[in-house]
């Protein structure tokens, strides 16, 4: 059987990687005794994959993944055994059993939704930030410099921009929701917004990033956009 899962990441473990991530969770599910299947091969490993990896330093309350088991198990067992066995900073919401040729993950996901907080020096008003974000929005080019495989280079970000919110600003201290297409491909990096932020804001700063969901296409048991 295959359970399809969402877990949480907070700001304890923000700065694990993904590689730690799946060590942990791994390391967890040992620990739960769940009946794990494995690859085969002179390496086997158990048959878990993400829908796409959190980037190091963000936090999230939605990411997927989908493990496969030798025996059935109900979601809501999976939940209370591997969480009894986790680490602070991170928690399963959420969990069902794949049907019979349920697609993977990552050929369904579409998009990820985020909150970028800038912390800005010198402070921005809220008119100064709705108006940089409108300027983005209005802008049929978004240039920033981008890491490649080639080196970093000048991309245009504006089409991976499906929409974007201000929320607040105040006490240097400016909110915005971003959703960003995100798929196998690649996708909107929310350190990237936030660069062009910065920029239009005429700002100095840092930013934190915490992903709100990760949108998909094909299934009514994930999330998706509207």
């Amino acid at each position: 059987m295959k359970i399809i899962a969402a877990f949480e990441k907070t700001k304890e473990l923000s700065y694990t990687s993904h590689l730690d991530v799946q060590r942990t969770l791994q390391r967890a599910f040992r620990r739960a005794n769940l009946p794990l299947a494995f690859s085969r091969g002179f390496n086997p490993h158990p048959k878990l994959s993400f829908a796409t990896a959190l980037a190091t330093g963000y936090t999230s309350e939605g990411e997927w993944l989908e493990v496969e088991l030798d025996k059935e198990i109900t979601p809501e067992d999976f939940i209370e055994q591997v969480n009894a066995a986790l680490p602070k900073g991170m928690r399963f919401v959420r969990a069902f059993v794949a049907d019979d040729g349920f697609p993977t993950l990552s050929k369904m996901l579409v998009a990820a939704r985020y909150l970028v907080t800038l912390y800005t020096d010198p402070p921005v008003s809220a008119q100064e930030l709705l108006n940089a974000v409108r300027a983005i929005m209005d802008s049929e080019e978004v240039i920033v410099e981008k890491k490649t495989k080639s080196g970093i280079r000048p991309a245009n970000i504006r089409p991976e921009i499906r929409e974007a919110e201000a929320i607040s600003a105040s006490d240097r201290t400016a909110v915005v929701a971003v959703v960003g297409t995100l798929n196998a491909a690649g996708g909107l990096r929310a350190e990237t917004f936030a660069r062009a932020l910065f920029e239009r804001l005429s700002v100095n700063g840092r930013f934190t990033a915490h992903r709100t969901a990760l949108c998909f296409e094909g299934s009514d048991k994930l999330p998706r956009l509207r």
